[in-house]
């Protein structure tokens, strides 16, 4: 996985793990299976078993969940849904 420009990957907390669990359980649903890059398709389940587990397709879904809300939480995400280019 690519590092973000001045980042360093980070450590994942169980609060972190919980988080993305919640995210997940809200809004995929199950009978929904999802393509992970790579990695192939996986389950709701199969996604949530892989962040319990802390592998690195767990650590990958921690990651992104946490990209997602920090962009949300910081504008950026609405500035470039709004922008034309």
């Amino acid at each position: 996985m690519k590092e973000e420009k001045g980042s360093k990957r980070e450590n994942i907390t169980e609060a972190m793990k919980k988080l993305a669990i919640a995210r997940i359980e809200a809004q995929v649903p199950s009978n929904l299976r999802l393509s992970i890059g790579s990695y192939g398709s996986m389950s709701k389940e199969e996604m949530i078993e892989h962040i319990k587990k802390g592998d690195e397709i767990g650590k990958q879904m921690v990651e992104s969940q946490l990209r997602f809300l920090r962009a949300q939480a910081s504008g950026e995400l609405t500035k470039q849904l709004t922008s034309i280019e």
